[in-house]
C-alpha cells in the first residue's frame, strides 16, 4: 500500500475515535448490567478489528503513521 494510502486509512480509523467514545458513553448509561457488558464487549471488538485490520498493519510497513501523542 502506498504511504499517501496508508495516511489516509490510519486518519480514517482515528477520526472514528470520538464517535466510538460516544458510544461508550452511551453504553455506560444502560441499566441492566448484562446488557451493558454485552454491548461494551462488542464495543471492545470493534476497537479491537480496527486496531487488527488497519492500525497494526499500517504501523508495520510505516512505523511513523501509527505514532500518537
Amino acid at each position: 500500500m502506498e504511504k499517501q494510502i496508508a495516511k489516509r486509512l490510519i486518519d480514517a480509523v482515528l477520526a472514528l475515535d470520538p464517535l466510538l467514545g460516544e458510544i461508550d458513553v452511551v453504553i455506560s448509561d444502560v441499566s441492566d448490567e448484562t446488557e451493558r457488558r454485552a454491548l461494551a464487549k462488542r464495543l471492545g471488538d470493534i476497537f479491537r478489528q480496527l486496531n487488527e485490520a488497519f492500525i497494526i498493519p499500517v504501523g508495520r510497513a510505516y512505523p511513523d503513521l501509527a505514532e500518537r501523542d
